[in-house]
Protein backbone atom coordinates (compact mmCIF):
# COMPACT_ATOMS: atom_id res chain seq x y z
CA UNK A 1 0.00 0.00 0.00
CA UNK A 2 1.61 3.39 -1.35
CA UNK A 3 2.17 5.88 1.94
CA UNK A 4 0.17 8.64 0.39
CA UNK A 5 -2.80 6.73 0.02
CA UNK A 6 -6.29 8.70 -0.13
CA UNK A 7 -9.12 7.70 1.33
CA UNK A 8 -11.47 6.77 -1.30
CA UNK A 9 -13.73 9.44 -1.10
CA UNK A 10 -11.26 12.44 -1.72
CA UNK A 11 -9.69 10.46 -4.17
CA UNK A 12 -12.90 10.04 -6.27
CA UNK A 13 -14.08 13.30 -6.14
CA UNK A 14 -10.30 13.80 -7.14
CA UNK A 15 -10.79 11.81 -9.94
CA UNK A 16 -14.27 13.52 -11.23
CA UNK A 17 -12.92 17.15 -10.80
CA UNK A 18 -10.25 16.25 -12.69
CA UNK A 19 -12.51 15.23 -15.96
CA UNK A 20 -9.64 12.64 -16.93
CA UNK A 21 -12.21 9.71 -16.92
CA UNK A 22 -14.82 9.85 -19.66
CA UNK A 23 -18.10 9.67 -18.59
CA UNK A 24 -17.29 10.11 -14.86
CA UNK A 25 -19.28 12.95 -13.84
CA UNK A 26 -21.12 15.14 -11.15
CA UNK A 27 -24.65 14.64 -11.83
CA UNK A 28 -25.48 17.12 -9.06
CA UNK A 29 -22.39 18.74 -6.72
CA UNK A 30 -23.76 20.44 -4.27
CA UNK A 31 -25.52 17.18 -3.15
CA UNK A 32 -22.61 14.60 -4.14
CA UNK A 33 -24.28 12.74 -6.70
CA UNK A 34 -22.11 11.41 -9.26
CA UNK A 35 -22.38 9.16 -12.47
CA UNK A 36 -19.62 6.61 -12.99
CA UNK A 37 -18.90 4.93 -16.48
CA UNK A 38 -19.60 1.18 -16.39
CA UNK A 39 -19.90 -1.77 -18.16
CA UNK A 40 -20.06 -5.60 -17.15
CA UNK A 41 -16.78 -7.21 -18.19
CA UNK A 42 -18.94 -10.34 -19.27
CA UNK A 43 -19.59 -7.86 -22.50
CA UNK A 44 -18.34 -8.86 -25.43
CA UNK A 45 -15.20 -6.53 -26.79
CA UNK A 46 -14.85 -5.63 -23.01
CA UNK A 47 -11.44 -3.98 -22.42
CA UNK A 48 -9.92 -2.64 -19.08
CA UNK A 49 -8.44 0.20 -20.27
CA UNK A 50 -11.36 1.85 -22.33
CA UNK A 51 -14.43 -0.19 -20.20
CA UNK A 52 -13.03 0.11 -16.51
CA UNK A 53 -10.14 2.80 -16.31
CA UNK A 54 -11.63 4.19 -12.55
CA UNK A 55 -11.56 0.70 -11.03
CA UNK A 56 -7.89 0.13 -12.34
CA UNK A 57 -6.91 3.76 -11.02
CA UNK A 58 -8.14 2.95 -7.79
CA UNK A 59 -5.69 -0.79 -7.98
CA UNK A 60 -3.32 1.39 -8.63
CA UNK A 61 -3.87 3.96 -6.29
CA UNK A 62 -4.18 1.36 -3.45
CA UNK A 63 -1.51 -1.18 -4.75
CA UNK A 64 -3.80 -4.07 -5.63
CA UNK A 65 -3.28 -4.45 -8.95
CA UNK A 66 -3.56 -8.24 -10.81
CA UNK A 67 0.08 -9.62 -10.08
CA UNK A 68 1.96 -9.22 -14.11
CA UNK A 69 0.06 -6.12 -14.62
CA UNK A 70 1.84 -4.03 -17.07
CA UNK A 71 0.00 -1.24 -18.39
CA UNK A 72 -0.80 1.78 -15.87
CA UNK A 73 -3.47 3.58 -16.53
CA UNK A 74 -3.12 7.90 -15.70
CA UNK A 75 -3.87 8.45 -11.95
Amino acid sequence: MPVDRQRMRPWLEEQINGGKIQGLIWVNKEEKIFQIPWIHAARHGWELDKDAPLFMNWAIHTGTTPQGFNTVLST
